[in-house]
């Protein structure tokens, strides 16, 4: 084996993941982790919530303590920015200056909140959040302030928004959509949200757009998506469409260049097209993946990890396993917050669903969905009455 051994752009889930569990299979060779972050790989979920909240310290944030990098051999490169990749050459060159080699490299440099221009006045009280950084920024301008502006009613903003109204703060959201989640959950589940959260004072001004000039707030979040990460791959002449394109095993267009993670766009059996999924297990999923590669099975099957996302906001967790199409046939059981479940079918098989405060039968979907060749139907779902029930059937 080549002494260049693997190097991983990006240190966060899906970069820590693909070197920890190179090493647990086994993996002799060289590993380098190179992140542009200050700070050990740590969790992301937490920011806009138990870590924003102050409920959770800083401490706590990280995967390992930073005694395991060196412990496992990895060469954990942090505060350096890579700036260039050569595939024919098959090296690296951070902003330091510095060039690595590599036998394979994995690119998992994340997503980026999507940005609009922000009026003079506002510059200095705007902010996004992604980063540990970003989440110290924020949380410090909330402490003095009175009054959160939050532009998009997606996680991220809906999140902050639960976070900001629990401390006290005035709170108003601006979302373009007739209803929150609009792009992501079903009507049903943003009307249950919309309750709760205007039960907790929190403005929501739907169907509207904000006008920044106009905006007073002593703090604004801009919460209104996220982009992929993708310069390097495009500079290096690899195959990028709103994402760095991956085939089903995760490899690029140069066989020896992976990509895991928000970055990534990628084949799935749970999606018409390839897709960015944003989401911690799709980030562990196609990492480990990667990582069984690179160790040496050429026999690695393609990536069919199904795909599921939650949230938190106050003490309701909305989660959904699977992905929705378009057009599906729906089945609701329940309402409001705790233990609603809706359930979405395609040509009569389930293909997601929908829960608030109702894990069981969100680890019962995803259990089901994952015997794919065993799909439920409309019919098994009325004669059982409830996932959970099908799945114990079929045990």
């Amino acid at each position: 084996m080549s002494k260049n051994g693997t190097v991983i752009i990006g240190a966060g889930q899906a970069g820590y993941q693909v070197a920890a569990q190179l090493r647990v299979k086994g993996y002799a060779a060289s590993i380098t982790l190179i992140g542009d972050e200050a700070h050990i790989p740590y969790q992301q979920p937490p920011l806009s919530k138990a870590y924003l909240k102050g409920e959770l310290q800083g401490d706590r944030l990280p995967f390992r303590p930073e005694t395991f990098y060196g412990d496992k051999d990895i060469d954990l490169r942090l505060n350096e920015r890579v700036e260039h990749i050569d595939p024919a050459a098959k090296t690296v060159t951070t902003a330091k200056g510095s060039t690595q080699s590599y036998d394979h490299l994995v690119i998992a440099t994340g997503g980026t909140p999507r940005k609009i221009p922000v009026p003079a006045p506002l510059q200095a009280k705007t902010f996004t959040l992604k980063t540990r950084d970003d989440a110290d920024a924020l949380g410090e301008a909330l402490q003095g302030a009175q009054s959160i502006a939050i532009v998009g009613a997606g996680f991220i903003g809906l999140e902050v928004a639960a976070t900001a109204a629990q401390a006290g703060k005035a709170v108003t959201v601006y979302e373009m959509q007739d209803r929150i989640l609009a792009r992501v959950a079903s009507p049903a589940v943003s009307t249950a949200l919309q309750a709760r959260h205007r039960a907790a004072g929190v403005d929501l001004r739907l169907n509207e757009g904000v006008d920044l000039d106009a905006l007073e707030a002593d703090v604004v979040l801009l919460g209104i998506g996220g982009v992929a990460v993708q310069d390097l791959a495009e500079t290096g002449g690899l195959t990028c469409d709103g994402g760095i394109v991956v085939d089903a095993h995760m490899r690029t267009s140069d066989p020896a260049i992976f990509a895991a993670g928000d970055c990534a766009k990628s084949p799935t059996p749970f999606w018409d097209a390839p897709i960015r999924l944003e989401s911690v297990q799709n980030a562990i999923d196609q990492a480990n993946l990667i990582a069984e590669q690179i160790a040496g099975n050429a026999e690695a099957k393609a990536y069919h990890a199904v795909p599921w996302f939650w949230s938190d906001q106050y003490e309701v967790k909305y989660q959904l396993a699977g992905l929705i199409p378009q057009r599906t046939d729906l089945v609701q059981a329940g309402e409001g917050t705790d233990g609603l479940a809706i359930y979405h079918f395609r040509d009569g098989a389930l293909v997601a669903c929908e829960t608030l405060g109702n894990g069981a039968e969100h680890m019962s979907a995803r259990r089901l969905l994952e015997q794919g060749s065993a799909p439920v139907s409309q019919t098994d779902l009325k004669e059982h009455g409830t996932l959970k029930a099908v799945f114990k059937s079929r045990r």
